[in-house]
């Protein structure tokens, strides 16, 4: 075992041993232990057992309220915000806060330019309380992410054998340790005392090389949440249509550059792999899909982009991804809209469907036929064109065709601006209705007889169809 590694172990097994001689005089003296927990308005304050900072090193610990404070920014915005620091030791500090890198890298680290502390500097005597004005200001041109950091009000910083010291949090059950996420956790309940000590010695998974920065024992942590700006707009963030086998369908999506500055894009089609928990087969595979757009739109340009999707002959089932853009060659962080794709494949029956039934009167025989469909796909598909629903149908009466007479056809659809579906700049060029749902009906008479009839319906252009049998006059 390395020096620094029995070091880490021995400082482990004294925690553990310190907080369970602490445990007792929790519950005795609820008031000396009980720490201070409360989140508002983006601050956490939480006070450090008493006596442990001894543990962890030859420092002083002093209190600083809040520790953690977080910020919602836009670009060129700035918020104000007071921290407390009071000296708990016995000697005149001379303070000169800081900004300084968080001890993980997990998030971007805040620019040093963006905050502004004030005082700069200032003397601190023994039990006074200080007050410090952070003032963040984000730029205009600063990039949309999740920014994290310190403001060091002390050099002290932990050694590196050490862990960070304990917090101790209220809760209902008793009381809760928790550390960094670098650092020891643990747990301490009125039910008893939980710790991961193994029969060969300590287990930490911690090691030396993760410590990129120095962590600070006397620092109060920033986090700062910027907006991704968008640097795209799409006419659509879908396609989703019925598609026939052997035939091949385009569609045309427009693109508008809303970044200020030229983006450069690579359309690829992905698949929604972590979240498919399908064991059908896709009805085709991604290749079959081209993709044609600029490889670059300048800033405020509306650029189109072609999907060509051949459908296979075999093709059956369903189809489902998303393309990516890859702008500017970068990781999606949110600035730029995916395109998700839906495809059924739809054959048409070949077989009609047959109904039978029978009459105890001669009276005339009414028959309506309708079908509801929605053109999903219409609104960016450029070919084929939707062909028209329609029915093949064939009566008989005891066995004996009977003469049919198409005496009514309705065509109905809701019409609605697309300005509802689409953004304007994408309709500024084209038609600004869209029809949805469309019924097409159609009504037949034929001459009563008493007997067995049988109804044949051979529906064309879709996969869905009502009928009605009347008997006698209809109304």
């Amino acid at each position: 075992m390395s020096k620094s590694t029995a070091l880490k172990a021995a400082s482990k097994f004294f925690s553990l041993l310190l907080c369970l001689i602490l445990l007792p005089v929790a519950f005795a003296q609820t008031e000396e232990l009980n720490g201070t927990v409360t989140y508002e308005n983006g601050t956490y304050e939480s006070n450090i057992v008493p006596g442990l900072e001894e543990a962890y090193g030859n420092y002083t610990v002093h209190d600083i309220k809040p520790n953690y404070y977080s910020i919602y920014l836009m670009q060129g915005k700035s918020e104000t915000f007071n921290v407390s620091f009071r000296n708990e030791g016995n000697e005149t500090l001379d303070i000169t806060p800081k900004v300084v890198a968080p001890s993980n890298d997990y998030y971007d680290v805040v620019n040093e330019s963006w905050i502004t502390i004030s005082p700069e500097n200032v003397t601190v005597s023994p039990g006074v309380e200080q007050n410090f004005t952070i003032d963040v200001s984000v730029p205009e041109d600063a990039e949309g992410g999740e920014y994290e950091a310190q403001i060091a009000f002390t050099n002290d910083t932990y050694p590196e054998e050490y862990d960070a010291p304990v917090y101790i949090q209220e809760t209902a059950e008793g009381y809760s340790d928790s550390t960094s996420d670098e650092g020891y956790s643990d747990s301490v309940s009125t039910e008893g005392y939980s710790d991961s000590i193994s029969a060969e010695g300590y287990s930490d998974s911690t090691s030396d090389e993760e410590y990129i920065y120095p962590r600070y024992v006397n620092a109060m942590h920033l986090w700062v949440s910027v907006p991704v700006n968008p640097k795209l707009e799409l006419q659509t963030s879908y396609v989703s249509d019925t598609v026939e086998p052997g035939q091949e369908y385009i569609y045309a999506i427009k693109i508008k550059n809303v970044a200020g500055k030229d983006v450069t894009i690579d359309p690829k089609v992905m698949r929604y792999e972590i979240y498919d928990y399908s064991f059908d087969e896709s009805a085709f595979s991604d290749d079959i899909i081209e993709i044609s757009a600029p490889s670059t739109i300048k800033a405020g340009e509306i650029a189109n982009m072609t999907i060509r999707v051949p459908v296979p002959e075999s093709a059956s089932g369903s189809y489902d991804a998303y393309i990516e853009m890859n702008a500017d060659g970068k990781e999606n962080d949110g600035s730029v809209p995916q395109i998700s794709l839906s495809f059924t494949v739809d054959k048409q029956p070949k077989v009609p469907y047959v109904k039978t039934f029978n009459t105890t009167t001669a009276d005339p025989i009414t028959i309506e036929v309708s079908a509801e469909t929605s053109d999903q796909g219409a609104s960016v598909r450029i070919s084929p064109e939707k062909e028209e629903p329609g029915f093949e149908i064939n009566l008989t009466c005891n066995s004996n065709p009977v003469n049919l007479s198409l005496v009514k056809t309705v065509d109905s659809s809701a019409v609605y601006s697309q300005g509802y579906i689409f953004p304007i700049w994408a309709t500024e060029t084209s038609s600004s209705y869209q029809s949805g749902s469309r019924k097409y009906t159609e009504t037949y008479r034929a001459a009563g007889a008493i007997g067995t009839w049988e109804l044949t319906i051979l529906p064309k252009n879709t996969n869905n169809f009502d009928y009605s049998i009347t008997v006698g006059e209809s109304e």
